[in-house]
């Protein structure tokens, strides 16, 4: 009979390579043969019942996000194990974007395998020599996402369809940031009911109600002149309530008068982009328990102080800790551009980028895990380490069309994310893109049209690139929220 066995696989990641217990002769006996996985091919970017029958004695090792059958919760990885011929099915998270996902064999009772680099695709480390020194079994499985009707590739047809999708958030953001009908002018706010900041508050506080989050508006006089108001939601775990997984972005934009460019009515980039992407990621959180409580965060006052989530921190109810929280702001030109995404990892308190490493290595994990970014990963490391922060953020440098993501640990958090880590002691990041070398960052031409521009390339179009970006981005915050809610990273600085 199979025997399921829930592994949390973070602790194997932050060590890899992790020496299995067996020697390459011991699994000679093993045939990827004798495994055999249905459907034929597994449905990318959902959830699925995944079927594995074996004919011999095995351990099975599942790399992939699992729906745990005893507590219902979603689990990081999970180990089946036949004493025989038997079979055995469970609910499945296939990868969102990659056309295969793979299976780790071993002899009956291995619990440990030597995995691949963290920045390092799957097909990468079967091919490596590394893997030749410590080879084991292995299957390859496809996978194929499917594309919604009635859309073309060049109009995002590649990110369209899962439990959230990319281009659900393009035509989100064609609404909420329409020239004349859009939620456009989200300044400050000046008045605690600040009657356009408040249009858009509420629309947010019902998108969050729709689903399902116990959503409330805060609303905090700080002086005669100064008010902060946020909108949140809250989904109560199940095991850890009084700890808080949080995920936000700043809903405000650049007021006029701001520099460098003057302020933006319309602030599509900075912020509208960061605000969707954490709501797309929320609406797919929402449909399942977690053991800790989620909060989703759309704060106020970001480009004028962090009056929002300062006065939400002074707030926070006796006895209630955060163990994460996930940031998105200015993002969305980027890879599969010609613009770096910024990762950044904080709190960073010794000028050695050496104490955030366990959350480094989740986050390249878990991206690599689901998409074709190793060498985009390696690539965004070099230029951190060779060129800097500033280059990524403050200088465009898109006509060497370099094709980056950096995860990091940051010298530099600058929006909200850092008075979290700051303020109370919390690992924090922040999915970002170019913003200082950019002549629409606080601008007037801050506008989806100019992300639509920036974003083409010599081979897709500016909306196929966004909405992948945007799909890749959402994906990665909806992966590392449930990675983050079985087993937190906590900071050892």
């Amino acid at each position: 009979m199979p025997r399921i066995a829930a592994l949390c696989i973070t602790l194997v990641i932050l060590a890899t390579p992790l020496s299995g217990c067996y020697s390459f002769e011991e699994e000679s006996s093993i045939l990827s043969e004798d495994l055999s996985i249905s459907p034929e091919v597994l449905l990318g970017a959902h959830f699925q019942s995944v079927e594995f029958s074996s004919s011999s004695s095995m351990s099975v090792h599942v790399p992939y996000l699992v729906i745990d059958a005893e507590s219902g919760y979603v689990v990081n990885g999970t180990t089946l194990d036949f004493d025989g011929a038997g079979t055995t099915t469970i609910e499945m998270l296939a990868p969102s974007n990659l056309a295969s996902a793979h299976f780790l064999l071993g002899e009956l009772g291995r619990d440990g395998w030597p995995l691949r680099a963290t920045n390092q695709s799957w097909s990468e480390w079967f091919n490596s020599s590394e893997f030749d020194d410590s080879a084991y079994p292995y299957l390859e499985h496809p996978v194929l996402r499917e594309n919604e009707s009635g859309y073309t590739v060049e109009e995002g047809a590649l990110h369209s369809t899962g439990i959230i999708d990319g281009l659900s958030i393009y035509e989100w953001m064609e609404v909420f940031t329409d020239l004349d009908s859009g939620y456009n002018e989200r300044w400050g706010p000046f008045t605690l009911y600040d009657p356009t900041y408040i249009r858009a508050v509420n629309f947010m506080q019902g998108e969050l109600q729709g689903m399902g989050y116990d959503t409330q508006i805060h609303r905090y006089w700080i002086s005669d002149f100064s008010y902060a108001v946020n909108v949140c939601g809250y989904k109560e775990g199940t095991m850890f309530p009084d700890e808080w997984l949080v995920l936000g972005a700043h809903l405000d934009i650049a007021e006029a008068g701001s520099p460098p460019g003057g302020g933006t009515h319309i602030g599509a980039q900075d912020n509208g982009a960061g605000v969707a992407l954490v709501l797309e990621a929320a609406r797919g959180l929402a449909q399942f328990d977690h053991r800790r409580t989620l909060v989703v965060c759309f704060w106020s006052n970001e480009e004028n102080g962090y009056d929002g989530v300062d006065r939400w921190i002074e707030n926070i109810p006796s006895g209630v800790t955060l163990s994460n929280y996930l940031n998105a702001d200015a993002v969305g030109t980027n890879w599969p551009g010609y613009y770096t995404l910024v990762v950044d990892i904080i709190p960073e308190t010794d000028n050695q980028i050496n104490e955030q490493w366990p959350m480094v290595r989740l986050t390249e994990w878990v991206g690599s895990n689901n998409n074709d970014i190793a060498e985009a990963l390696r690539l965004g490391r070099e230029i951190y380490n060779t060129e800097g922060y500033a280059s990524m953020k403050d200088v465009d440098s898109s006509d060497q069309k370099r094709l980056s993501i950096s995860v990091h640990e940051s010298q530099r958090g600058r929006s909200d994310y850092e008075r979290v880590a700051d303020q109370l002691g919390v690992v924090s990041m922040d999915f970002g893109s170019l913003t200082g070398g950019s002549d629409c960052y606080h601008a007037p031409c801050d506008t989806l049209d100019t992300m639509i521009d920036m974003m083409v390339t010599d081979n897709a179009t500016g909306v196929q690139n966004l909405v992948e970006s945007f799909d890749l981005i959402t994906w990665w915050l909806f992966d590392l929220a449930m990675y983050l809610d079985e087993t937190p990273i906590y900071d050892e600085s």
